[in-house]
Order: structure tokens, then sequence, then C-alpha cells
């Protein structure tokens, strides 16, 4: 009796391992990068768990204007990445390490009017060449397009069965790096090296982004 009771628990202690291993969730929510998230979740026990997702629907523009220089910007973001869960005590709060394939940059582009400073160079961007030809000083700003992932969140844990909430809040570890294109060179004084040196201190300010917020709240209903 004693030995058949003893195997009745071992087979229903592997049945247990066994749901809790195919347990798999499909999941939406808001966020950002990206506005919208979609996403599948699948465990791998009671403490881990994979998940693949993808974050997108973030564009927008407007315009401006920075020392006289009018200018227009449009940032587009998507992203999608490939994590893996760690649930440490046994609940629904988890750590979260990944990677994330990106799809993010942000567009400045020179309107042609007002005196820009390149290098410390004015230049009259509406009359470049004195005979009413406009200047344009386009930058684009790119993440890198792929990055390391680092958060925690809660949710997606096994034998949790049904609707339910899930939240995860982390950082990409990446730096932004711009790129300019530009009718300068050559009028008004501006030289190459003049748009590099711009170039170059553009970068350097973005150096000092190490990391870029990512947050995600939403549904989850596990099966």
């Amino acid at each position: 009796m004693k030995k058949s009771f003893i195997r009745l628990a071992v087979l229903a202690a592997l049945g247990s391992a066994a749901s809790l291993s195919q347990a798999q969730s499909l999941y939406g929510g808001v966020g950002v990068p990206g506005i919208y998230t979609l996403g599948y979740a699948h465990s791998m026990g009671a403490s881990w768990g994979l998940r693949g997702d993808y974050a997108g629907g973030l564009s927008a523009s407007g315009t401006g204007t920075d020392n006289g220089v009018r200018y227009e910007a449009t940032i587009k973001a998507s992203r999608a990445g490939v994590f893996a869960d760690w649930f440490p005590f046994g609940g629904g709060f988890r750590l979260v390490g990944g990677v994330t394939a990106n799809d993010m940059k942000v567009d400045i582009n020179a309107v042609g009017t007002g005196t820009a400073n390149i290098n410390g160079k004015p230049v009259d961007m509406a009359n470049i060449d004195g005979a009413g030809t406009r200047g344009t000083f386009n930058v684009r700003a790119k993440y890198p397009t792929a990055s390391p992932y680092l958060g925690l969140g809660y949710g997606h844990q096994a034998g949790s069965k049904g609707l339910g909430f899930y939240f995860d809040l982390g950082v990409m570890i990446g730096t932004f790096t711009a790129d300019v294109e530009t009718n300068l060179v050559g009028h008004a004084g501006i030289t190459q090296a003049d748009v590099d040196k711009q170039k170059q201190d553009m970068n350097d300010s973005l150096a000092g982004i190490k990391m870029i917020p990512s947050v995600s709240l939403g549904l989850r209903y596990n099966f």
C-alpha cells in the first residue's frame, strides 16, 4: 500500500512538472519604446520561462527653431526582443535578461531659414552661395540594430491559467550615433572638416545616453 502511494505521488509530481513546462501565454499591452506590445511566453518550469515580443507603433513629427534655424524632426521606434525570465521566489516576480533587435531613429532636417552655426562659423541657410540656394543640414540619430536588455517584471508564471496582468520595466543598453547630410561644404567657408567636427560634437553628446528605458504593461492569457 505504501509503495503504491509513493508511486502515485511520484506520477502526480511528474505530471505537474510536465504541465508546468508546457504552460504558455499570449500577451498584449502598451508602453515604450513603441506604443503597443504583442508577445508569446513559454514556461520552462516553475523558475524559468522564455518570451518573444514586438513593440511598435511609435511615429511622431514636429517642427521647431534652434538658434534661428527652423527644423523638422521625426522620430520612429520599434523593437523585437527575445527574453529569459527567472522567477527567484516562485511567484509572479521575475528578473529578465535578453536581446532586442531595434529600429529606432530620429531625423532632424534644417529647413533653410535663419543663420546656422557650423563649427563656430555662421551660415545664412536661406542663401548659402549668394544665388538663393538654400542650405541643408540633415541629421539622423540611430540606435544600434541589436542591444542587450536587463529588467524585472511580474506575470507569465507557470501554473496560473486564464486571464491575468503582466508588467515589465527594464533598459536596453546602447548609444545613439549621428550621421549628417549637407550641401554646405564649399559654401560660406564651410569645409568637410567643419562638418565632421560638428558631427563629432553631436556624437559626443549622444554618448552620454547609455541606456534606453523600456516599459510595458497589459494583459496576458495563460493556457
